[in-house]
Protein backbone atom coordinates (compact mmCIF):
# COMPACT_ATOMS: atom_id res chain seq x y z
CA UNK A 1 0.00 0.00 0.00
CA UNK A 2 2.33 2.42 -1.54
CA UNK A 3 -0.21 5.12 -1.75
CA UNK A 4 -0.89 5.87 1.99
CA UNK A 5 0.81 8.66 4.24
CA UNK A 6 0.61 10.22 7.44
CA UNK A 7 -1.54 13.20 8.09
CA UNK A 8 0.01 15.91 9.69
CA UNK A 9 -3.33 17.42 11.23
CA UNK A 10 -4.38 13.97 13.07
CA UNK A 11 -3.29 12.42 16.29
CA UNK A 12 -1.33 15.42 17.56
CA UNK A 13 0.15 16.32 20.76
CA UNK A 14 -2.06 18.28 23.28
CA UNK A 15 -0.22 21.51 24.84
CA UNK A 16 -1.41 21.67 28.45
CA UNK A 17 0.78 24.69 29.53
CA UNK A 18 0.03 27.71 30.48
CA UNK A 19 2.01 30.40 29.40
CA UNK A 20 0.79 33.98 29.19
CA UNK A 21 -1.35 33.39 25.93
CA UNK A 22 -2.97 30.91 27.70
CA UNK A 23 -4.96 33.87 29.90
CA UNK A 24 -8.92 32.87 29.72
CA UNK A 25 -7.77 28.98 29.41
CA UNK A 26 -6.79 28.05 32.85
CA UNK A 27 -9.39 26.66 34.32
CA UNK A 28 -9.94 24.06 31.21
CA UNK A 29 -5.89 23.73 30.84
CA UNK A 30 -6.38 22.31 34.84
CA UNK A 31 -8.97 20.17 34.17
CA UNK A 32 -7.39 18.22 31.62
CA UNK A 33 -4.06 17.65 33.18
CA UNK A 34 -5.91 16.30 36.11
CA UNK A 35 -8.25 14.24 33.71
CA UNK A 36 -7.30 10.01 33.05
CA UNK A 37 -7.25 11.35 29.28
CA UNK A 38 -4.01 13.15 29.82
CA UNK A 39 -1.38 10.29 29.07
CA UNK A 40 -3.09 9.92 25.94
CA UNK A 41 -3.20 13.56 25.06
CA UNK A 42 0.62 14.28 25.71
CA UNK A 43 2.56 11.09 25.50
CA UNK A 44 4.85 11.60 22.56
CA UNK A 45 7.03 8.67 21.70
CA UNK A 46 10.00 8.45 19.26
CA UNK A 47 7.58 7.63 15.85
CA UNK A 48 9.51 5.70 13.31
CA UNK A 49 8.00 5.86 10.05
CA UNK A 50 9.14 2.35 9.10
CA UNK A 51 6.93 0.52 11.64
CA UNK A 52 3.71 2.59 11.24
CA UNK A 53 4.45 1.45 7.63
CA UNK A 54 4.76 -2.09 7.98
CA UNK A 55 2.09 -2.15 11.14
CA UNK A 56 -0.76 -0.34 8.52
CA UNK A 57 0.60 -2.46 5.26
CA UNK A 58 0.18 -6.20 7.14
CA UNK A 59 -2.71 -5.74 9.49
CA UNK A 60 -5.93 -7.47 9.55
CA UNK A 61 -8.54 -7.77 11.31
CA UNK A 62 -9.66 -11.29 12.84
CA UNK A 63 -11.96 -12.56 15.34
CA UNK A 64 -10.93 -15.00 18.09
CA UNK A 65 -12.55 -16.81 20.82
CA UNK A 66 -15.12 -14.15 20.16
CA UNK A 67 -13.04 -10.83 20.94
CA UNK A 68 -11.95 -8.77 17.58
CA UNK A 69 -8.00 -9.07 17.27
CA UNK A 70 -5.60 -6.27 14.97
CA UNK A 71 -3.06 -8.74 13.86
CA UNK A 72 -0.16 -7.29 12.44
CA UNK A 73 3.71 -7.66 11.41
CA UNK A 74 6.12 -5.45 12.50
CA UNK A 75 10.23 -6.87 12.09
CA UNK A 76 8.51 -10.07 11.16
CA UNK A 77 6.97 -10.16 14.73
CA UNK A 78 3.77 -10.64 15.46
CA UNK A 79 1.74 -7.77 16.94
CA UNK A 80 -1.55 -8.01 18.52
CA UNK A 81 -4.42 -4.97 19.65
CA UNK A 82 -7.38 -5.38 21.18
CA UNK A 83 -9.37 -2.80 22.66
CA UNK A 84 -7.95 -4.22 26.28
CA UNK A 85 -4.17 -3.39 25.58
CA UNK A 86 -5.76 0.01 23.70
CA UNK A 87 -6.34 0.62 27.59
CA UNK A 88 -3.38 -0.47 28.83
CA UNK A 89 -1.17 1.10 26.94
CA UNK A 90 -3.00 4.11 27.17
CA UNK A 91 -3.69 4.23 30.55
CA UNK A 92 -7.13 4.39 29.76
CA UNK A 93 -9.49 4.28 32.80
CA UNK A 94 -12.77 3.81 30.48
CA UNK A 95 -14.05 0.23 31.06
CA UNK A 96 -17.55 -0.11 30.71
CA UNK A 97 -17.74 3.80 29.95
CA UNK A 98 -20.42 5.43 27.55
CA UNK A 99 -20.01 4.92 23.91
CA UNK A 100 -22.94 7.39 22.85
CA UNK A 101 -25.52 9.17 24.80
CA UNK A 102 -29.06 9.61 23.58
CA UNK A 103 -29.56 12.24 21.18
CA UNK A 104 -32.15 13.75 23.99
CA UNK A 105 -29.51 14.43 26.04
CA UNK A 106 -26.92 15.55 24.05
CA UNK A 107 -28.99 18.26 22.89
CA UNK A 108 -29.36 19.30 26.80
CA UNK A 109 -25.93 19.22 27.75
CA UNK A 110 -24.96 21.09 24.56
CA UNK A 111 -27.09 23.75 25.50
CA UNK A 112 -26.16 23.89 28.89
CA UNK A 113 -22.41 24.72 27.29
CA UNK A 114 -23.99 27.50 25.35
CA UNK A 115 -24.64 25.91 21.92
CA UNK A 116 -26.07 28.92 19.99
CA UNK A 117 -26.74 26.93 16.67
CA UNK A 118 -28.63 23.90 18.02
CA UNK A 119 -30.74 22.18 15.67
CA UNK A 120 -32.37 18.47 14.97
CA UNK A 121 -28.95 17.93 12.89
CA UNK A 122 -26.42 15.76 14.78
CA UNK A 123 -23.31 17.72 13.43
CA UNK A 124 -22.42 20.02 15.34
CA UNK A 125 -19.91 23.33 15.28
CA UNK A 126 -17.59 24.27 17.75
CA UNK A 127 -16.97 28.00 16.19
CA UNK A 128 -20.55 28.46 18.18
CA UNK A 129 -19.16 27.55 21.64
CA UNK A 130 -17.12 30.17 24.51
CA UNK A 131 -13.41 30.34 23.87
CA UNK A 132 -12.91 27.34 27.08
CA UNK A 133 -15.38 24.91 25.58
CA UNK A 134 -13.93 25.63 22.08
CA UNK A 135 -10.40 24.67 23.34
CA UNK A 136 -11.53 21.12 25.17
CA UNK A 137 -13.69 20.40 21.78
CA UNK A 138 -10.67 21.31 19.70
CA UNK A 139 -8.18 19.29 21.87
CA UNK A 140 -10.04 16.16 21.80
CA UNK A 141 -10.85 16.36 17.97
CA UNK A 142 -7.04 16.57 17.18
CA UNK A 143 -5.87 14.25 19.87
CA UNK A 144 -7.85 11.38 20.25
CA UNK A 145 -10.82 11.75 17.25
CA UNK A 146 -9.80 9.51 13.66
CA UNK A 147 -10.58 12.78 11.78
CA UNK A 148 -8.41 13.90 9.67
CA UNK A 149 -10.05 17.04 8.31
CA UNK A 150 -12.81 19.43 8.96
CA UNK A 151 -11.88 20.39 12.60
CA UNK A 152 -15.17 22.88 13.23
CA UNK A 153 -17.41 20.64 13.17
CA UNK A 154 -18.01 16.95 15.25
CA UNK A 155 -20.22 14.37 15.16
CA UNK A 156 -22.50 13.23 17.83
CA UNK A 157 -20.04 10.21 19.49
CA UNK A 158 -17.43 13.55 20.23
CA UNK A 159 -20.36 15.00 21.08
CA UNK A 160 -21.20 12.51 23.73
CA UNK A 161 -17.46 12.20 24.74
CA UNK A 162 -17.04 16.11 25.72
CA UNK A 163 -20.15 15.93 27.85
CA UNK A 164 -19.07 12.59 29.52
CA UNK A 165 -15.48 14.64 29.97
CA UNK A 166 -17.64 17.85 31.24
CA UNK A 167 -20.05 15.80 33.44
CA UNK A 168 -17.45 13.32 35.15
CA UNK A 169 -18.76 10.49 33.24
CA UNK A 170 -16.81 7.54 31.92
CA UNK A 171 -16.86 7.23 28.20
CA UNK A 172 -15.16 4.17 26.44
CA UNK A 173 -11.93 6.13 24.50
CA UNK A 174 -10.65 3.07 23.92
CA UNK A 175 -13.14 1.03 21.81
CA UNK A 176 -13.91 4.41 19.86
CA UNK A 177 -9.85 4.38 19.24
CA UNK A 178 -9.85 0.66 18.53
CA UNK A 179 -13.08 0.44 16.56
CA UNK A 180 -11.74 3.86 14.22
CA UNK A 181 -8.42 1.48 13.29
CA UNK A 182 -10.39 -1.59 12.86
CA UNK A 183 -12.58 0.62 9.82
CA UNK A 184 -9.44 1.83 8.57
CA UNK A 185 -8.10 -1.53 7.26
CA UNK A 186 -10.79 -2.09 4.95
CA UNK A 187 -11.27 1.71 4.45
CA UNK A 188 -11.57 3.09 1.10
CA UNK A 189 -9.17 5.96 1.92
CA UNK A 190 -6.75 4.29 4.52
CA UNK A 191 -4.04 6.31 5.87
CA UNK A 192 -1.26 5.65 8.43
CA UNK A 193 -3.58 6.23 11.28
CA UNK A 194 -2.93 7.06 15.55
CA UNK A 195 0.75 6.82 14.55
CA UNK A 196 1.62 7.96 18.54
CA UNK A 197 -0.85 5.39 19.41
CA UNK A 198 0.53 2.51 17.09
CA UNK A 199 4.42 3.28 18.04
CA UNK A 200 3.29 2.97 21.88
CA UNK A 201 2.14 -0.77 20.86
CA UNK A 202 4.76 -1.23 19.47
CA UNK A 203 6.95 -0.53 21.76
CA UNK A 204 4.64 -2.15 24.74
CA UNK A 205 4.85 -5.60 22.55
CA UNK A 206 8.30 -5.69 20.68
CA UNK A 207 10.42 -3.93 22.86
CA UNK A 208 13.25 -1.04 21.75
CA UNK A 209 12.98 0.04 18.12
CA UNK A 210 15.74 2.19 17.71
CA UNK A 211 17.38 0.46 15.19
CA UNK A 212 14.74 2.21 12.71
CA UNK A 213 16.49 5.03 11.45
CA UNK A 214 13.67 7.39 9.87
CA UNK A 215 11.32 9.38 12.14
CA UNK A 216 8.33 11.18 11.80
CA UNK A 217 8.00 14.25 14.00
CA UNK A 218 4.43 13.94 15.29
CA UNK A 219 2.88 17.39 15.04
CA UNK A 220 1.95 19.37 17.99
CA UNK A 221 -0.17 22.19 19.63
CA UNK A 222 1.86 24.99 20.45
CA UNK A 223 0.80 28.41 22.51
CA UNK A 224 -0.55 29.83 19.67
CA UNK A 225 -3.23 27.67 20.35
CA UNK A 226 -4.56 30.06 22.86
CA UNK A 227 -4.95 32.98 20.26
CA UNK A 228 -6.61 30.83 17.46
CA UNK A 229 -9.17 29.78 19.94
CA UNK A 230 -9.82 33.51 21.02
CA UNK A 231 -10.77 34.49 17.29
CA UNK A 232 -14.61 34.46 17.25
CA UNK A 233 -16.56 32.66 14.65
CA UNK A 234 -19.54 34.32 12.47
CA UNK A 235 -22.44 34.29 13.68
CA UNK A 236 -21.52 33.65 17.62
CA UNK A 237 -22.97 36.38 20.07
CA UNK A 238 -19.45 36.58 21.94
CA UNK A 239 -21.40 35.15 25.51
CA UNK A 240 -19.54 33.52 27.60
CA UNK A 241 -20.40 30.12 29.00
CA UNK A 242 -18.44 29.11 31.69
CA UNK A 243 -17.91 25.15 32.71
CA UNK A 244 -19.66 23.20 34.77
CA UNK A 245 -18.44 23.19 38.26
CA UNK A 246 -17.73 19.63 38.65
CA UNK A 247 -14.68 20.68 36.07
CA UNK A 248 -13.06 22.71 38.19
CA UNK A 249 -10.46 21.52 40.02
CA UNK A 250 -10.30 24.02 42.94
CA UNK A 251 -14.19 23.77 43.65
CA UNK A 252 -13.33 19.64 43.60
CA UNK A 253 -10.76 20.31 46.11
CA UNK A 254 -13.30 22.43 48.24
CA UNK A 255 -15.66 19.66 48.17
CA UNK A 256 -13.41 16.96 49.38
CA UNK A 257 -12.85 19.05 52.63
CA UNK A 258 -16.18 19.77 53.36
CA UNK A 259 -18.48 16.95 52.54
CA UNK A 260 -18.77 13.85 50.32
CA UNK A 261 -21.88 14.68 48.67
CA UNK A 262 -21.00 16.27 45.25
CA UNK A 263 -22.19 20.38 43.77
CA UNK A 264 -25.49 19.81 41.52
CA UNK A 265 -23.44 20.28 38.11
CA UNK A 266 -26.89 22.25 36.68
CA UNK A 267 -25.59 25.46 39.44
CA UNK A 268 -22.82 26.89 37.29
CA UNK A 269 -21.04 29.65 39.03
CA UNK A 270 -19.59 32.93 36.89
CA UNK A 271 -15.70 32.53 35.90
CA UNK A 272 -13.50 34.83 37.79
CA UNK A 273 -9.83 34.76 36.18
CA UNK A 274 -7.45 33.84 38.91
CA UNK A 275 -4.40 35.80 39.62
CA UNK A 276 -0.60 35.10 39.65
CA UNK A 277 -0.55 33.70 42.76
CA UNK A 278 -3.45 31.89 42.90
CA UNK A 279 -1.67 29.99 39.32
CA UNK A 280 1.61 29.63 41.69
CA UNK A 281 -0.43 27.69 44.45
CA UNK A 282 -2.36 25.23 42.37
CA UNK A 283 0.30 22.48 42.17
CA UNK A 284 0.11 22.32 45.77
CA UNK A 285 -3.56 22.24 46.13
CA UNK A 286 -3.52 18.81 43.32
CA UNK A 287 -0.98 17.27 45.96
CA UNK A 288 -3.64 17.92 48.60
CA UNK A 289 -6.57 16.74 46.71
CA UNK A 290 -4.23 13.50 46.09
CA UNK A 291 -3.33 13.42 49.95
CA UNK A 292 -7.71 13.84 50.44
CA UNK A 293 -8.48 10.69 48.44
CA UNK A 294 -5.71 8.36 50.31
CA UNK A 295 -7.27 9.35 53.67
CA UNK A 296 -10.75 10.08 53.07
CA UNK A 297 -11.65 6.44 53.99
CA UNK A 298 -9.40 6.34 56.80
CA UNK A 299 -11.94 8.33 59.19
CA UNK A 300 -13.62 11.63 60.19
CA UNK A 301 -10.73 13.41 61.34
CA UNK A 302 -8.00 12.90 58.38
CA UNK A 303 -9.49 16.00 56.07
CA UNK A 304 -8.56 18.55 59.32
CA UNK A 305 -5.18 16.88 59.38
CA UNK A 306 -4.84 17.44 55.46
CA UNK A 307 -5.78 21.09 56.06
CA UNK A 308 -3.02 21.46 58.54
CA UNK A 309 -0.84 20.09 55.78
CA UNK A 310 -2.24 22.02 53.34
CA UNK A 311 -1.41 25.33 55.08
CA UNK A 312 1.89 24.21 56.05
CA UNK A 313 2.63 23.26 52.32
CA UNK A 314 1.54 26.64 50.97
CA UNK A 315 5.01 29.25 52.57
CA UNK A 316 7.28 26.27 51.76
CA UNK A 317 6.47 25.53 48.19
CA UNK A 318 5.64 29.06 47.56
CA UNK A 319 9.16 30.68 46.80
CA UNK A 320 9.48 27.42 44.67
CA UNK A 321 11.52 28.31 41.34
CA UNK A 322 9.80 25.84 39.58
CA UNK A 323 6.26 27.36 39.88
CA UNK A 324 7.66 30.99 39.07
CA UNK A 325 5.57 32.73 35.44
CA UNK A 326 9.53 33.32 34.17
CA UNK A 327 10.92 29.98 34.80
CA UNK A 328 7.89 28.41 33.44
CA UNK A 329 8.12 30.48 30.32
CA UNK A 330 11.43 29.37 29.57
CA UNK A 331 10.65 25.78 30.14
CA UNK A 332 8.11 26.31 27.60
CA UNK A 333 10.29 27.90 25.14
CA UNK A 334 12.38 25.35 25.59
CA UNK A 335 10.21 22.45 24.90
CA UNK A 336 9.57 24.99 21.53
CA UNK A 337 13.40 25.05 20.35
CA UNK A 338 13.23 21.34 20.93
CA UNK A 339 10.22 20.77 18.49
CA UNK A 340 11.85 23.49 16.24
CA UNK A 341 15.63 21.40 16.47
CA UNK A 342 13.91 17.94 15.89
CA UNK A 343 12.11 19.63 13.09
CA UNK A 344 15.64 20.76 11.71
CA UNK A 345 16.70 16.95 12.18
CA UNK A 346 14.06 15.60 10.35
CA UNK A 347 14.43 18.06 7.46
CA UNK A 348 18.31 17.28 7.34
CA UNK A 349 17.44 13.52 7.02
CA UNK A 350 15.06 14.44 4.75
CA UNK A 351 17.46 16.48 2.36
CA UNK A 352 20.15 13.78 2.72
CA UNK A 353 17.47 10.96 1.50
CA UNK A 354 16.97 13.53 -1.43
CA UNK A 355 20.23 14.23 -2.19
CA UNK A 356 21.30 9.90 -2.01
CA UNK A 357 18.41 9.06 -4.51
CA UNK A 358 19.67 12.04 -6.90
CA UNK A 359 23.76 10.57 -6.63
CA UNK A 360 22.03 7.19 -7.33
CA UNK A 361 20.52 8.54 -10.89
CA UNK A 362 23.67 10.16 -11.49
CA UNK A 363 25.29 7.39 -11.11
CA UNK A 364 22.93 5.51 -13.47
CA UNK A 365 22.93 8.00 -15.85
CA UNK A 366 26.66 7.97 -16.31
CA UNK A 367 26.41 4.21 -16.63
CA UNK A 368 23.99 4.54 -19.68
CA UNK A 369 26.46 6.92 -20.93
CA UNK A 370 29.23 4.35 -21.27
CA UNK A 371 27.18 1.39 -22.42
CA UNK A 372 26.41 3.93 -25.04
CA UNK A 373 30.40 4.91 -25.90
CA UNK A 374 31.05 1.55 -25.41
CA UNK A 375 28.50 0.41 -27.92
CA UNK A 376 29.59 3.36 -30.54
CA UNK A 377 33.55 2.22 -30.26
CA UNK A 378 32.10 -1.42 -31.14
CA UNK A 379 30.18 -0.74 -34.05
CA UNK A 380 33.51 1.55 -35.25
CA UNK A 381 36.03 -1.22 -35.20
CA UNK A 382 33.26 -3.12 -37.20
CA UNK A 383 33.40 -0.56 -39.80
CA UNK A 384 36.49 -0.15 -39.83
CA UNK A 385 36.85 -3.99 -40.68
CA UNK A 386 34.32 -4.31 -43.37
CA UNK A 387 36.57 -1.30 -44.57
CA UNK A 388 39.65 -3.39 -44.83
CA UNK A 389 37.76 -6.03 -46.18
CA UNK A 390 36.52 -3.91 -49.11
CA UNK A 391 39.40 -2.98 -49.93
CA UNK A 392 41.06 -6.61 -49.83
CA UNK A 393 37.93 -7.47 -52.23
CA UNK A 394 38.68 -4.38 -54.35
CA UNK A 395 42.01 -5.24 -54.76
CA UNK A 396 40.91 -8.37 -56.02
CA UNK A 397 38.80 -7.48 -58.38
CA UNK A 398 41.43 -5.10 -60.15
CA UNK A 399 43.38 -8.81 -60.47
CA UNK A 400 40.76 -10.35 -62.26
CA UNK A 401 40.11 -6.91 -64.55
CA UNK A 402 43.67 -7.10 -65.30
CA UNK A 403 43.65 -11.17 -66.47
CA UNK A 404 41.09 -10.43 -68.71
CA UNK A 405 42.73 -7.47 -69.97
CA UNK A 406 45.50 -9.82 -71.07
CA UNK A 407 43.49 -12.40 -72.02
CA UNK A 408 41.89 -9.70 -74.05
CA UNK A 409 45.01 -8.66 -75.93
CA UNK A 410 46.00 -12.42 -76.65
CA UNK A 411 43.03 -12.84 -78.52
CA UNK A 412 43.10 -9.72 -80.33
CA UNK A 413 46.71 -11.23 -81.31
CA UNK A 414 45.84 -14.07 -82.60
CA UNK A 415 42.72 -12.62 -84.47
CA UNK A 416 45.51 -10.68 -86.75
CA UNK A 417 47.43 -13.82 -87.18
CA UNK A 418 44.68 -15.84 -88.35
CA UNK A 419 43.39 -12.33 -90.83
CA UNK A 420 47.43 -12.11 -92.08
CA UNK A 421 46.74 -14.66 -95.33
CA UNK A 422 51.09 -14.58 -95.76
CA UNK A 423 51.27 -16.50 -92.73
CA UNK A 424 51.34 -20.49 -92.24
CA UNK A 425 51.38 -22.97 -89.29
CA UNK A 426 53.64 -26.17 -89.52
CA UNK A 427 51.54 -28.81 -89.00
CA UNK A 428 54.36 -31.03 -87.69
CA UNK A 429 54.97 -29.20 -84.61
CA UNK A 430 51.10 -29.79 -83.58
CA UNK A 431 50.87 -33.95 -83.56
CA UNK A 432 47.25 -34.06 -83.76
CA UNK A 433 44.89 -36.08 -85.42
CA UNK A 434 42.87 -34.23 -87.27
CA UNK A 435 39.66 -36.58 -86.88
CA UNK A 436 39.75 -36.26 -82.79
CA UNK A 437 37.91 -32.76 -83.52
CA UNK A 438 36.01 -33.87 -86.29
CA UNK A 439 37.32 -30.96 -88.42
CA UNK A 440 36.17 -32.11 -91.59
CA UNK A 441 32.40 -32.32 -90.64
CA UNK A 442 32.41 -28.37 -89.81
CA UNK A 443 31.83 -27.73 -93.83
CA UNK A 444 32.38 -24.13 -93.56
CA UNK A 445 30.06 -23.44 -90.59
CA UNK A 446 30.94 -20.79 -87.85
CA UNK A 447 32.41 -22.18 -84.85
CA UNK A 448 31.20 -21.28 -81.66
CA UNK A 449 33.30 -21.43 -78.73
CA UNK A 450 31.39 -21.57 -75.46
CA UNK A 451 33.19 -19.48 -72.82
CA UNK A 452 32.95 -20.29 -68.79
CA UNK A 453 32.04 -18.02 -66.36
CA UNK A 454 35.34 -18.11 -64.48
CA UNK A 455 37.50 -15.52 -65.98
CA UNK A 456 40.71 -17.87 -65.95
CA UNK A 457 38.80 -20.53 -67.86
CA UNK A 458 37.21 -18.54 -70.47
CA UNK A 459 40.98 -17.30 -71.05
CA UNK A 460 42.34 -20.51 -71.53
CA UNK A 461 39.37 -21.59 -73.60
CA UNK A 462 39.91 -18.43 -76.18
CA UNK A 463 43.59 -19.04 -75.91
CA UNK A 464 43.56 -22.87 -77.13
CA UNK A 465 40.69 -22.72 -80.02
CA UNK A 466 41.28 -20.65 -82.18
CA UNK A 467 44.72 -22.64 -82.39
CA UNK A 468 43.13 -26.09 -83.13
CA UNK A 469 41.16 -24.21 -86.00
CA UNK A 470 44.11 -22.68 -87.33
CA UNK A 471 45.69 -25.96 -87.27
CA UNK A 472 42.91 -27.81 -89.13
CA UNK A 473 42.78 -24.88 -91.48
CA UNK A 474 46.20 -25.56 -92.48
CA UNK A 475 46.35 -29.76 -92.85
CA UNK A 476 42.97 -28.84 -95.09
CA UNK A 477 45.44 -26.49 -97.70
CA UNK A 478 48.11 -29.49 -97.56
CA UNK A 479 45.74 -31.88 -98.72
CA UNK A 480 44.50 -29.51 -101.58
CA UNK A 481 48.39 -28.88 -102.58
CA UNK A 482 49.25 -32.93 -102.71
CA UNK A 483 46.08 -33.33 -104.77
Amino acid sequence: MSDLKFTDTHNLVAFLEKPTESEGFEEIVDFLNVNPIKYALTVNPIVYCSCIKQFWDTVKAKTVNGEVQLQALVDKKKVIITESTIRRDLQLEDAEGTECLPTATIFEELTRMGYEKLTQKLTFYKAFFSPQWKFLIHTILQCLSAKTTAWNEFSSTMASAIICLATNQKFNFSKYIFDSMVKNVDSMVKFWMYPRFVQVFVNQQLGDMSHHKKIYVTPSHIKKIFANIKREGKGFSGTITPLFQTMMVQSQEKMGKGSTNPTNPHHTPTITQPSTSQLQKKQPRRKHRKDTEVSQPSGPTEPMADETKNVESVPTHSNDPLLSGEDSLKLNELMELCTNLQKKALDLETTKTIQALEIDSLKRIVKKLEKKQKSRTHKLKRLYKVGLSAKVIFSDNEASLGDQEDASKQERKILDIDADEDITLDSTHFDIDPNMFGVHDLNGDEVFVETQESVVNATTTISIIPVIVATATTTIVDELALA
